[in-house]
């Protein structure tokens, strides 16, 4: 299901620690507005609201070229992405990646149509439609995963998994 196999999972209670499989389930499904958090040249913190989808176990937001997103982006992969979705919030720390691959655009579009209604449409290396998406300037549209070195998932009701934190230190 994962793109991100064998993350090592230590729980941050004595619960036993939730199952990756599990929390990508539930971000799959039902993630709600997305966090990110890039890294202005001075070290000062930039969050944003991202509409944000998860395909095939893997986070990805688009950006509008010319945003303030995308600018720092450029200039610095390092971010957080913060979620929340059925009975747990989570946080994907880690780099930022230019999705480029028209395969992979037409997944992204896709999921966009599904979840939130926003219909664009796969370019050159790129989205793009008539109709611009909130949060993310107007079009073209970057599109944008991370690869996790860390991931947090924190409960929030009763049906929430346990707390947990995964490292992906390691890939194939």
């Amino acid at each position: 299901m994962s793109t991100f196999p064998n993350p090592q999972a230590r729980p941050l209670t004595e619960q036993a620690p939730c199952e990756w499989e599990e929390a990508v389930a539930r971000l799959s499904r039902e993630a709600g507005t997305a966090w990110l958090t890039a890294v202005r040249p001075d070290g000062a913190p930039h969050t944003r609201p991202v509409l944000a989808v998860w395909v095939n176990g893997q986070p990805f937001f688009a950006s509008g070229t010319d945003t303030a997103k995308s600018r720092l982006l450029a200039g610095g992969p390092q971010v957080s992405l913060a979620f929340s979705a059925a009975g747990m919030d989570a946080v994907v720390e880690g780099a930022v990646e230019p999705v480029r691959d028209h395969d992979r655009l037409a997944w992204v579009a896709a999921a966009y149509a599904e979840r939130y209604g926003w219909a664009p449409a796969p370019g050159e290396g790129e989205l793009t439609g008539a109709q611009g998406a909130p949060t993310a300037g107007p079009p073209p549209y970057r599109v944008y995963t991370v690869v996790p070195s860390t991931v947090y998932a924190f409960p929030t009701d009763d049906d929430g998994p346990a707390p947990t934190r995964w490292r992906f230190d390691v890939w194939p």
